[in-house]
């Protein structure tokens, strides 16, 4: 790869990426929203996605992305939401993004991007406890709902036409055309769900989508800038070529055992704690299972589309579906303990490893 090489941005691209970083920005709101409702690990959205167009445009689109964003958290959801947005999406961004323009070394970019989103978490969190108190979960939870309250029903319509689109090519038919009253009442519901349920589910939604948003950031950030011929082959290691060292396999099965200890004992918020660690040990295993499911697919000759189309239906899949989560990342835990470079078995020696040297992005 030539890292020398210099991109030159049209002023077509360039537009259409601001544009887009604009329209994002201002969706923001609904997206978090969305993500909370799932109840599954909660991604930066933001600041993954200003990390990719900053790469493919520069900083215009990402600051655009920033501000809009802000802005429209603002409007929407309050001073104090908009200061954890900051806190845990906007500076871990910049952080990653510094990181790529000076082509670090891809596992340390990694390192730092995790240890940004999650400092950033924790600072966000801090933030929140000032301005909610200890009751932090049932105003955070209050908060949306009186911000989803205030939203117009034409800011609600995009996504009930997504999800009839959705429904007809399904061919599900549901009794009745869904529709802006209909999408409000189930999401009350959802949130009033919430409100029991997410003080438990919180923290692990958090930290896993943290560790989550590190990992994918640097992941497409620097993916990006190898398609773009301006990584390096330090800068960029694709996930064919991803290991867990022994120390976070073991650290991860160790968390889930200490987890599951304390919930079968019924210590005083034991469950909380069972959760958060299954959640973050289980997205440790699930990235370990996908970068062997990228080898073996290299190793069988698919072209690199197939993989990434392979590996996105499968990351989404985990993130959407608890039980398929699951499967995941057990098959990534017997990867990381059992294969190949796990930890209870070392290579072969003299024998080739099992990772290409190819990284695919020029493919």
């Amino acid at each position: 790869m030539d890292s020398n090489q210099v991109i030159t941005v049209t002023k077509g691209r360039l537009a259409g990426n601001i544009v887009l970083a604009l329209l994002i920005g201002t969706l923001l709101p609904f997206i978090a929203i969305a993500q909370v409702s799932l109840l599954a690990p909660v991604l930066m959205a933001c600041g993954i996605l200003a990390v990719r167009m900053k790469v493919r445009a520069g900083w215009a689109p990402a600051i655009a992305l920033f501000g809009a964003a802000v802005g429209s958290f603002m409007v929407f959801m309050g001073e104090a939401l908009t200061v954890a947005l900051v806190l845990a999406a906007v500076l871990p961004a910049i952080f990653c993004a510094l990181a790529m323009q000076r082509k670090q070394p891809f596992f340390e970019q990694m390192k730092g991007g995790i240890l940004a989103y999650g400092l950033g978490l924790v600072a966000a969190m801090l933030a929140l406890y000032l301005f909610f108190g200890g009751n932090m979960v049932a105003r955070f939870v209050d908060l949306i709902r009186q911000e989803f309250a205030r939203m117009p029903d034409a800011a609600l319509q995009p996504i009930v036409d997504a999800l009839n689109s959705a429904f007809t090519l399904s061919g599900v038919r549901p009794a009745e055309v869904y529709t802006v009253e209909i999408y409000r009442g189930q999401l009350s519901g959802v949130l009033d769900l919430m409100q029991q349920t997410y003080a438990q589910a919180l923290p692990g939604a958090l930290l896993s989508g943290a560790l989550l948003s590190g990992v994918l950031t640097v992941l497409w950030g620097n993916w990006t800038m190898a398609r773009l011929g301006l990584a390096t082959n330090e800068s960029f290691i694709g996930m064919s070529r991803w290991f867990l060292p022994g120390q976070v396999s073991l650290g991860a099965l160790a968390l889930w055992i200490v987890g599951f200890i304390l919930a079968a004992s019924r210590y005083n918020g034991g469950a909380t704690v069972y959760q958060a660690v299954c959640q973050l040990s289980g997205s440790i295993f699930a990235i370990q299972a996908l970068s062997a499911l990228d080898r073996r697919m290299l190793r069988g000759g698919a072209s690199l589309s197939r993989r990434k189309m392979m590996i996105t239906l499968m990351a989404v899949a985990a993130l959407l579906l608890a039980e398929f989560g699951l499967v995941l990342s057990l098959i990534g835990a017997a990867s990381a303990l059992f294969g190949s470079h796990g930890v209870f078995k070392r290579p072969i020696n003299g024998e080739r490893d099992d990772q290409s040297d190819r990284d695919d992005p020029q493919e």
